[in-house]
């Protein structure tokens, strides 16, 4: 274990020489897009691509080695594995949140604004509230209110976590107002989200989607209080899905870029070359959370969907905090792994989750049972095309009584399972641990870090600031390393 230790320092001494691989906000604003350059309708799938890569690519690996989905045995991977990655790891996930996407989506809002293309602009302002809620959720304080003005603000301070996440409901209810709103043009086929043949059509089916996707987003937010505000929390959650929000799985936010190699989403281009399958590798612990599930002889029916059988038919992952990878392992299966994978950013079972966890928050056990089950329920669908009565009958048939009992630990284990390899779930493992609790404590699932890592069994809790930001603006970077709480982390 001791070389793997002096293997990752070695590495990190490296990492640490290099120039940044990507641009800073000063330089990646130094010819924005100008108005009269580039319209709405071309700006807007852009930004929903990088949208997709700032959530689904090394935010996601990196989240789904810390949740112990998957570890890391080479390079940036494995330095996460250990807890031991450093700025230069975070400079394409800063970029793609801010060059490719924040500073795009302000433009639009503009233009948008001068024209009154209202529906443009509502959708811009949702995407912009997604995107803030996650650099929160990521990294604590971050630029924004002078982030997107870098001609002004060369060097924009820090809003805290508080202040970001008003902008998101903020922006939230700003873009559910405007898409309620005439608007001169609408998006059509070039919305990579809600795809419509033609105006029309995207007005009358697309349109009420995306209000449905801020309500939902909007009640993942309040629910991200949770520590914060247990019963406030949970009340405005609910209110933001009775105020209508996804209602099947129909109503998921994803995004899907082709059906080839070459326009496929992150984890595929990741695991398609030598660089995926040599630094990363599914973690055998989360294999064995959906083996034999059911009963002996029976597994979880997401299992060979979430990964692909080996040569011999079998499940093997590696040992989190693994050496190498085993020979013959088992790698991530199709529902993520092939060319018109989608990328999905919240999903109908995630707020069902959310509306369970809400009820039980407040003591509401019948409702929060109905809410789970529906979840399961999605859940199944969603991956496997099919709900399985044997799943069903063993974790989505849960009752006041079992809800009273243990609700939340059924919650958090059961979403942590549906929640395979998305950003989000990283926020959901925090929320579980205790406020208060010491560093070393787990959420749920139960988690134990890996042998000899850098920070004394402590987990972390945020990424860091990106080597740019350190050479740029370090002069309103907060301090702190990545055992230092988000907001919301009590």
């Amino acid at each position: 274990m001791k070389s793997i230790k002096k293997k990752i320092i070695n590495g990190l001494a490296g990492a640490l020489l290099l120039s940044t691989a990507g641009c800073d906000l000063q330089e990646a604003n130094v010819n924005p897009n100008a108005v009269t350059e580039v319209g709405v309708n071309v700006l807007l799938p852009a930004t929903q691509a990088n949208m997709t890569w700032a959530v689904g690519d090394f935010t996601s690996q990196a989240t789904g080695i810390l949740l112990q989905y998957m570890t890391g045995t080479l390079n940036v991977q494995q330095n996460v594995t250990f807890y031991a990655y450093v700025p230069p790891n975070f400079n394409t996930p800063w970029n793609h949140f801010y060059t490719g996407s924040l500073i795009d989506l302000k433009n639009i809002i503009d233009i948008s604004t001068e024209n009154q293309a209202f529906h443009y602009r509502g959708v811009a302002k949702i995407q912009s509230a997604l995107l803030l809620g996650y650099l929160v959720d990521l990294w604590g304080d971050v630029p924004y209110s002078q982030a997107l003005n870098i001609d002004e603000f060369p060097q924009p301070v820090y809003d805290s976590g508080e202040q970001v996440y008003e902008e998101v409901f903020r922006l939230l209810d700003e873009g559910i107002a405007d898409l309620q709103s005439e608007s001169t043009i609408s998006p059509a086929a070039n919305d990579l989200v809600y795809p419509a043949a033609n105006e029309g059509a995207w007005r009358s089916t697309s349109l009420p989607r995306w209000i449905k996707a801020a309500n939902s987003l909007k009640a993942r937010y309040y629910n991200h209080l949770s520590k914060v505000d247990p019963q406030g929390s949970a009340t405005n959650a609910l209110a933001a899905i009775n105020a209508g929000a996804f209602e099947s799985n129909a109503d998921d936010l994803n995004t899907v870029f082709g059906n080839s190699a070459d326009a496929a989403g992150p984890w595929f281009g990741f695991l398609l070359g030598s660089f995926g399958q040599n630094n990363i590798a599914v973690a055998q612990r989360f294999i064995d959370m959906l083996e034999n599930r059911i009963e002996p002889g029976e597994n979880d029916p997401r299992l060979p969907y979430f990964i692909g059988p080996n040569s011999a038919g079998g499940f093997v992952g590696a040992e989190y905090g693994a050496a190498s990878i085993p020979s013959n392992v088992s790698r991530v299966g199709p529902y993520l792994n092939r060319e018109d994978a989608p990328t999905s950013i919240m999903t109908y079972s995630e707020l069902k989750f959310i509306e369970a966890e809400a009820h039980q928050r407040l003591g509401q056990y019948a409702l929060a049972a109905e809410a789970f089950n529906q979840a399961v329920e999605a859940s199944l669908l969603r991956v496997t095309g099919t709900a399985s009565p044997a799943y069903i009958a063993a974790f989505g048939s849960e009752t006041a009584a079992t809800m009273e009992a243990n609700g939340m630990e059924r919650i958090f284990n059961e979403k942590h399972i549906d929640m395979f390899l998305k950003t989000e779930s990283w926020a959901d493992w925090r929320r579980s641990i205790p406020a208060g609790a010491e560093g070393t404590a787990s959420g749920i699932p139960f988690l134990e870090p890996a042998d000899d890592n850098f920070t004394n069994d402590v987990f972390p809790r945020r990424f860091l600031y990106p080597t740019s930001e350190l050479d740029n603006n370090s002069g309103n970077i907060p301090t702190g390393s990545p055992t230092v709480k988000v907001f919301w982390d009590l």
